[in-house]
């Protein structure tokens, strides 16, 4: 779920996505300008369970052999295709419950890469310009991050029956040298598109020579034990095709935070002067709503606890694993959510052992909603709850 966008610490901060067009995440409005039907993926027909599942999204297909992904968080169970947490990493969806997937590069192209196509509402209009836009995150557990991010669009169904790369001139954006890397938060893609006439389809996916994209690789999020695969793999959420009138009207700027949710940060500086055990047991990791990644907020309270935890190597500590009442509500749908304090204390003692602390010297227990740090209903509270606390043992 990297240039890396890393978000420093403020006071008392709290960090929120700008939502791309205003509505309720939950129940998702479809934008009557956008000419892309079903543009964030949440009209589902079928029950998902496996990957490769793009067609069940309306209006989805893969143009080639190799079917793109679909993930959901109302996959019951912990399955490859669920969401936030699923076979290639750790993401909630920016818009209501469901986004894709494509598997944009692979190493020595040992893998073969997938595509989405989807018909427009209404054949392009000749002359007329149109804001091209989607969002892209890349999966935790990608070893590579990639540029080459763009869009084509046709004027016939594109549909080949082997597994072999498509090889068209992206249209959207002009440049694409741009390297998408960002585990944490849902990074633009977009450009404008001057309509020849009659274009009906719109195509996502790489069709550059493998040696032709530029790459980076990308470090392994802290708390994710799962190996990294040697691959860019992106989610993709939202996708837009807007008619406008000026180029300026054409934005996607990145998202502050994945998932529009708030992570509750404070002031990280630990006073030096308090003994080692009182600067661990001061000490609470919060996290972003369904998510057991810890985000890189963190990091600074994480070095500063292990380097406490160091210095005195007798202190051991009890991690306890927190969720907010809507996280904790959502269980009754997704019963994978049920363990997610437990889930979010091991995140937080692996990245301690990862940092030389002793795996014996930790322990971890996980709660659901009823201890809230506070019981407030607003965002705000709710941000506070969603933590990891350490208690002296």
């Amino acid at each position: 779920m990297t240039m890396r966008f890393r978000p420093f610490l403020l006071p008392l901060a709290l960090f929120l996505a700008a939502p791309l067009v205003a509505q309720d995440d939950e129940n998702p409005v479809e934008d009557s300008l956008n000419m892309v039907p079903n543009g964030s993926f949440e009209e589902v027909e079928g029950k998902l369970k496996r990957l490769g599942s793009i067609e069940m999204a309306k209006g989805w297909k893969s143009p080639t052999a190799v079917p793109a992904d679909l993930f959901s968080d109302q996959v019951v169970n912990s399955s490859p295709a669920s969401a936030p947490r699923n076979q290639f990493g750790d993401q909630g969806a920016l818009t209501g419950s469901n986004y894709a997937g494509l598997m944009w590069w692979s190493y020595m192209n040992k893998e073969p890469r997938s595509y989405l196509q989807v018909k427009f509402k209404k054949m392009l209009t000749k002359g007329q310009k149109y804001c091209i836009s989607y969002y892209v995150s890349l999966a935790d557990l990608s070893k590579y991050s990639a540029n080459e991010l763009g869009a084509y669009v046709s004027k016939i169904m594109v549909k080949k029956d082997d597994e072999a790369a498509l090889t068209y001139e992206m249209q959207v954006p002009n440049l694409r040298t741009k390297i998408y890397d960002d585990l944490y938060s849902w990074q633009g893609v977009c450009g404008v598109y001057e309509a020849k006439g009659d274009e009906q389809y719109l195509i996502l996916g790489n069709t550059v020579a493998n040696d032709k994209v530029v790459t980076g690789k990308v470090k392994r999020p802290k708390g994710e034990v799962r190996p990294q695969v040697f691959k860019a793999y992106y989610y993709i959420d939202d996708v837009s095709v807007k008619p406008i009138k000026l180029m300026s009207e054409c934005t996607c700027e990145q998202l502050d935070k994945a998932e529009s949710e708030f992570i509750y940060s404070r002031r990280s500086t630990v006073n030096k002067s308090l003994k080692p055990a009182q600067q661990v047991d001061a000490t609470v990791i919060y996290f972003k709503r369904f998510q057991q990644s810890i985000d890189g907020a963190m990091d600074q309270p994480l070095n500063d606890v292990i380097e406490a935890l160091k210095a005195d190597p007798a202190v051991k500590v009890r991690l306890v694993g927190h969720m907010d009442v809507v996280e904790d509500d959502r269980t009754r749908m997704r019963p994978d959510l049920l363990e997610l304090g437990k889930m979010r204390a091991d995140a937080v003692k692996a990245v301690l052992v990862e940092g030389g602390i002793a795996a014996d010297r930790i322990t971890t227990v996980g709660q659901k909603a009823d201890s809230p740090a506070d019981p407030g209903e607003e965002e705000v509270a709710l941000s506070k709850n969603r933590r990891v606390e350490f208690e002296l043992e």
